[in-house]
């Protein structure tokens, strides 16, 4: 009776909740079994940083299993955003989950959403931009502050990334090929992908398993006027990572993985096109419609370039993870990890074949160390969880020109260019607790202790310009450090067998950094730390025999000191500030369903409310009725960045049955998002209307291991820029407003066939 009041109360809210957004949204699957009686597979996951089935972490987590990366082509971290109805994606590949990310891409500041693969967190967002997933076993996206056990960061939730191991017991493995076709790219456009692994058992207890991947992507973009000595429009990855697994004892394991990814090209980061263009007053007009014939527009995929574009990332690093079993409670691990990258790009920043503001270069190099000690308690007893210290150091240096003549003919008559050295040395010690008071409740408790010292030497234009952005400064050098404790309260409580709630409390923590380049003469440039106060609770359920999961979550998030970016019209200097306070709310629900033999619906969906509840000092939009006699105001009651109020997808596949060894198989996704607006100000001209987002594939599974299928992503071609922003041209030197748009490989229709054989 207890359970069939739990589910009807479980349904009741669920059917409220779902009738009012436009869709669902995926949960993923690992297929572990349980088909032949139509149960939900379960879900084992790491997001408290042990192996625990997914429907007693006490945590709100989309999963996205490898069969639903392989099912809905999802090829990289920025293409995740469809399967995950909380995570967004912005301006040059930057992230936000519940509505709430830095939106900046500077490799010198984390991003509030932290990324960590085979547990070594990533400390600045480039990486994530190069997250080529491959040979990944799932992909969990954690909601809200998970900054406690993850490194560092993480204010606003976290990207885990799991690959597979290798397998000691069998020689495996799988090569698969990928075909496309875009559409609307001038010239039409096209794509391969090809994936292979290998996994060698070379002993007993030796496992060696290599991945690599090479892709080739036509840009969504395409340039129609000028003639760059170097033009790079192509993205081509090529990536291999070698993981050996060495388990000398039923107590002890060794896993060594070490990676290489090379990237070059602008295709799908740096596709930009004139969304609008200024009516009176502007530079970019003439030069976008007289000279390189280009109409701007929602649906214009053109552009003019006269400077050289390309970019070249190589990463790379090595993680060892060692793993001492003390006994049948104690586990201790160690995971130290380097990882590094070497970034050059020049884009041609006025988007016409006119120099304007045509140079836009940056070079840089990052190398980043980190240690965990980590001392795990198993489950079992009254008490499990887990204590660790941290260490992480990091240096980057870079160098960064932006130049143009302004249309006066002369090549330096406009710039600013900077060089800057910054380190961070990051200390922590961390811990967390379940203590079972019965065997239906318990209590959570953790904290965490952080200690973050940075250091920048920075100098500016050294260079001679007729007009200077920014003031000149000589060498400078400035330090600051933040300590800052972050924890967590909650509990637990287990309904039924089926069904699980529980009530969290948590405060995260994201580290200061610095703005690289000076607004003005003597300028601070620290950058705050940013934190935030979460409550959230949660229903997880199994319902139905098992054939249906149900997870419902509610949450609340304060934000202090949110790490915000702008750009100064005055000076013309993009810089990142502290906003006061942002309050984000909302529902998620997530479900899996398998209502008859052979079919399964993943469907998820989020409604929330995230804005700003006070912010001096935002920079006002031109025209702006508001606007303060500085150019600023109080953004407080604007919606943040990329921030839209209903998100959600739904995923169903269907497989007949067997016939021949054959099993042909049919799939279909929506995504839906409500409109966003790209910008803190929340300017008319960087806001996007809703967008409906199909894909679709058909095909056949043999069990010989081959598999071959027909796909669309986007089967309706439903034009959609990942960002809107401002052109700098014409809002610095013209007080105009013209704005241009940056495109994804989501942006356009892709079909194509792809083909898997295993062995």
């Amino acid at each position: 009776m207890k359970k069939r009041a739990s589910q009807t109360l479980i349904l009741a809210t669920a059917a409220t909740l779902l009738a009012t957004t436009p869709a669902f949204a995926q949960s993923a699957d690992d297929a572990n079994g349980a088909a032949e009686k139509n149960e939900v597979d379960e879900i084992i996951v790491t997001a408290q940083r042990a192996r625990q089935n997914l429907q007693v972490v006490p945590i709100a987590v989309v999963v996205v299993s490898a069969d639903d990366l392989a099912s809905r082509r999802l090829n990289d971290l920025s293409q995740l955003a469809l399967a995950a109805p909380s995570l967004s994606t912005g301006g040059d590949n930057s992230f936000s989950i519940r509505g709430v990310g830095s939106m900046v891409f500077s490799p010198n500041i984390d991003s509030s959403v932290g990324v960590s693969v085979d547990e070594v967190s990533l400390g600045v967002p480039l990486f994530m931009s190069n997250g080529i997933l491959d040979d990944v076993a799932r992909v969990e996206v954690l909601q809200g502050p998970q900054g406690l056990l993850f490194g560092r960061n993480a204010s606003a939730g976290l990207l885990n990334i799991v690959s597979n191991r290798p397998n000691l017991s069998r020689t495996e493995g799988h090569i698969s090929l990928e075909a496309n076709h875009r559409d609307k790219v001038p010239g039409d456009g096209s794509g391969i992908i090809v994936k292979g692994t290998v996994n060698v058992p070379l002993s007993e207890t030796l496992g060696l398993r290599v991945n690599a991947l090479h892709s080739n992507q036509s840009p969504i973009a395409g340039m129609v006027a000028g003639s760059p000595a170097r033009f790079d429009a192509n993205q081509e990855r090529t990536a291999v990572k070698a993981k050996l697994l060495f388990e000398p004892s039923a107590s002890a394991s060794f896993y060594l993985i070490g990676d290489y990814s090379r990237e070059r090209g602008v295709g799908g980061v740096f596709d930009r096109s004139y969304r609008s263009v200024a009516a009176t007053g502007s530079l970019i007009r003439p030069a976008l419609e007289t000279r390189d014939g280009v109409t701007a527009g929602p649906g214009n995929l053109e552009y003019g370039s006269d400077a050289d574009g390309y970019r070249s990332v190589n990463t790379y690093g090595v993680s060892l993870n060692s793993t001492f079993v003390l006994s049948d409670a104690l586990t201790l691990s160690n995971i130290a990890a380097w990882r590094a990258f070497d970034l050059s790009l020049s884009i041609d920043s006025d988007g016409t074949s006119a120099d304007l503001l045509n140079i836009n270069r940056n070079d840089s190099n990052y190398n980043q160390y980190s240690n965990e000690l980590r001392l795990a308690i198993a489950p079992g007893g009254m008490i499990d969880g887990q204590v660790g210290v941290y260490g992480f150091y990091s240096e980057l240096n870079t160098a960064t020109v932006l130049q143009g003549s302004a249309g006066s003919g002369v090549a330096n008559a406009l710039g600013r260019d900077a060089t800057y050295r910054q380190t961070l040395r990051s200390l922590a010690a961390f811990g967390q607790f379940q203590l079972h008071l019965t065997d239906t409740l318990q209590l959570i408790a953790g904290g965490r202790v952080t200690n973050d010292y940075i250091t920048i030497n920075t100098r500016q234009n050294d260079r001679a310009y007729g007009t200077t952005l920014g003031p000149r400064t000589p060498p400078a050098r400035q330090t600051f450090e933040a300590t800052n404790f972050s924890w967590k309260l909650g509990a637990q409580y287990e309904l039924t067998p089926d069904v699980m709630s529980y009530v969290t409390y948590s405060r995260g923590y994201k580290g200061p950094s610095f703005n690289p380049t000076f607004a003005v003469a003597n300028q601070d440039l620290a950058i705050l730390p940013e934190t935030v106060g979460d409550i959230e609770f949660g229903i997880k359920s199994m319902l139905f025999d098992r054939r249906l999961r149900l997870n419902l979550s509610a949450f609340r998030e304060d934000f202090k000191n949110f790490q915000v970016q702008a750009l100064n019209v005055g000076t013309g200097v993009t810089a990142v500030g502290n906003a006061g306070r942002v309050r984000a709310q909302g529902v998620e629900a997530t479900a899996v369903v398998k209502p008859v033999n052979g079919l399964t619906i993943n469907a998820s969906t989020t409604w929330l409310d995230s804005k700003f509840r006070s912010y001096v000092g935002a920079a006002c939009y031109l025209g702006q009725p508001n606007c303060g006699a500085n150019g600023t105001f109080d953004a407080a009651g604007l919606r943040t960045p990329a921030s839209a109020r209903f998100t959600s997808t739904v995923q169903a596949i269907y497989e007949f049955p067997e016939t021949g060894g054959a099993v042909p198989f049919v799939e279909g996704s929506y995504n839906h998002r409500s409109a966003v607006n790209f910008s803190a100000n929340n300017s008319p001209a960087t806001a996007l209307g809703a967008t409906d987002v199909f894909g679709a594939s058909i095909g056949v599974r043999l069990n010989s291991g081959f598999e071959l299928a027909l796909f669309c992503k986007n089967c309706t071609n439903e034009l959609v820029p990942t960002a809107i922003f401002y052109d700098n041209v014409d809002q610095v030197l013209r007080r105009a407003t013209s704005t241009q748009q940056q495109w994804g490989y989501n942006s356009v229709r892709t079909i194509g066939i792809s083909a898997k054989a295993q062995f």
